[in-house]
């Protein structure tokens, strides 16, 4: 294997306390993750299986070697196409090998890359590409037919997969194919920028959390944690989750792949079924499973017969249900780790069975090189095992440069040389951190975060609606279902037909995730003496009448 150019921890550690005694950050000061990830195994171990794709049982290898070719090739052609340094690329593609090919491409090229689900569409779309100026789009066809009425002036070439670009759109797979050879990796150091990921917040539009390339590096230790000491020999790594969330590309396929594993890739639209089916057919044994996913999984049948190979799973983006979590470890013979991040800070604590037992509803032990506490509203440490906001210490390599372009609303995200999380926890004198849920009210519907203003600025567009107050309740299905209250303007009519309106409003101008699959019509909306929506009083008002209608 080529030699490893960050600190691992070892896989025979003895104890969790010799780990954090021997543990210190060693990444070095240049740093590019296509090297880390693709070309460095490409020379070593140009043979090696580096991915596995599936597509509905149609099964295609390609080893680090193919990875570093055609990623060599689109990064020419990216140049080609004007992409130079800086600049930033919009991939927006799901779970596919044509969306590891594009980010190599810009990392090869110093570019900056935007994962962006394919779930979003009008505005929601619109707004992501034209906030960080983005001059370039790789989608896939019903991507690029949802750019077709936005306003995106920066844009100056969208590249289209699988041979269906029409018009002046780029075809992606002839860029694949026309080579030029090797293509000399930027010389990138450890804080350069590398990824956007935009998380929604309650106050406004989303923010671009903007990450370095020393990300790859830093999120080795608590994945390594996660699964079990990992790597192992025979280790396979796969999510179900699309590759546009941190959690996904930073949880499992960059940190597998940095260690030489193969990552089994299943494009397409997610189904428990399929996800069985995978995880059997390609001796899955290091799968990343959201908790949202796996709350689905426990509630189908599990296939008769069924054999895995898991030996660890690691999960996170929301509160785990002590019931799935013991469905799962029942179904799996495998042990099943929680992991805590955010978008803006992510692999901070996480659970191991090999060196600590984990107890019952807390999210993990810190990681190594990660300096942790619980602070009150004025930023003040609290002691041990008191509840406050989890906050994380300023110079974690796995934390973001920035919020893109928003220095205000960075500096508002520290105090006192602490992150702040919005997340509320404690934290024991051991190092076990217990997670309770957010401060503010950003609503998690199937592990993802949508901030409720963004959904109350569209239903706002509809003539009918004079004022609308958004919150999320529980779900037992998606962890929480996000309910709209609405007052109608004079003589305005509520109905069946009108809340499809407002649904479709939604669907339509951000995303199929964040439409209110309640609606509810009322006379009044409680507001504070500034204006402002009593959000908690309305979700406690609207749980309530939700228990006693059960």
């Amino acid at each position: 294997m080529a030699e490893i150019t960050s600190v691992l921890i070892r896989t025979n550690v003895g104890s969790y306390e010799q780990m954090m005694e021997e543990f210190s950050w060693a990444i070095p000061d240049a740093l590019n993750i296509a090297t880390e990830i693709c070309d460095r195994h490409a020379l070593a171990r140009p043979l090696a299986t580096a991915i596995i794709e599936d597509v509905d049982g149609r099964v295609r290898n390609y080893t680090f070697a193919d990875l570093k070719r055609l990623s060599d090739n689109l990064a020419h052609a990216f140049v080609e196409l004007g992409v130079a340094r800086g600049d930033r690329v919009i991939v927006s593609l799901g779970q596919d090998v044509e969306a590891l090919l594009a980010h190599l491409a810009c990392f090869k090229v110093g570019a900056i890359s935007v994962p962006v689900a394919g779930l979003y569409s009008g505005e929601g779309l619109a707004f992501r590409v034209n906030d960080c100026e983005a001059g370039l789009v790789v989608t896939n066809r019903t991507g690029a037919d949802k750019l077709g009425d936005l306003r995106l002036p920066t844009v100056r070439h969208v590249v289209v997969t699988h041979k269906q670009a029409v018009g002046a759109e780029v075809d992606f797979d002839s860029l694949l194919q026309t080579s030029h050879g090797d293509f000399p990796v930027a010389d990138t150091r450890a804080d350069d920028p590398a990824l956007i990921f935009y998380t929604s917040g309650t106050t406004g539009s989303p923010k671009g959390a903007l990450h370095a390339h020393r990300m790859a590096n830093a999120h080795l230790p608590c994945v390594q944690l996660g699964f079990e000491m990992a790597p192992q020999i025979g280790d396979v790594f796969w999510t179900a989750s699309d590759w546009s969330w941190l959690g996904s590309l930073g949880d499992l396929v960059f940190p597998a792949l940095y260690l030489g594993h193969p990552v089994v890739v299943t494009p397409g639209r997610f189904s428990i079924e399929r996800a069985y089916q995978a995880m059997q057919l390609h001796n899955i044994s290091c799968p990343f499973l959201a908790t949202a996913v796996l709350r689905s999984m426990s509630k189908e049948p599990v296939p008769e017969g069924a054999s895995f190979k898991v030996r660890a799973i690691m999960t996170g983006g929301e509160a785990m249900p002590p019931e799935v979590l013991r469905w799962a470890q029942r179904t799996f013979a495998a042990a099943v780790n929680d992991e805590f991040g955010l978008t803006e800070s992510n692999q901070t604590a996480v659970g191991c069975t090999t060196l600590y037992s984990t107890p019952e509803g807390s999210v993990g032990r810190l990681a190594p090189g990660k300096k942790v506490t619980i602070i009150d509203a004025a930023g003040s440490e609290l002691p041990a095992g008191q509840h406050g906001e989890i906050a994380i210490w300023h110079d974690s390599p796995c934390n973001m440069l920035g919020y893109w372009n928003r220095p205000e609303q960075t500096a508002n995200k520290f105090i006192g040389g602490w992150m702040r999380t919005g997340d509320q926890g404690a934290l024991d004198d051991q190092g076990f951190l217990y997670y309770y849920g957010r401060l503010d009210d950003l609503i998690l519907v199937n592990g993802l975060r949508v901030g409720p203003e963004e959904v109350e600025a569209q239903i706002l567009l509809h003539p009918a609606v004079a004022e609308v107050a958004v919150v999320g309740i529980p779900d037992e299905r998606s962890g929480e279902s996000i309910v709209a209250v609405v007052k109608l303007q004079a003589g305005a009519e509520g109905g069946q037909q009108l809340v499809e309106q407002l649904q479709a409003l939604v669907k339509r101008n951000l995303a199929a995730h964040c439409y209110p699959k309640k609606i509810i019509f009322v006379d009044t909306i409680p507001v504070t003496s500034t204006g402002k929506i009593r959000r908690g009083e309305l979700r406690r008002s609207l749980v309530q009448q939700t228990q006693v209608a059960a």
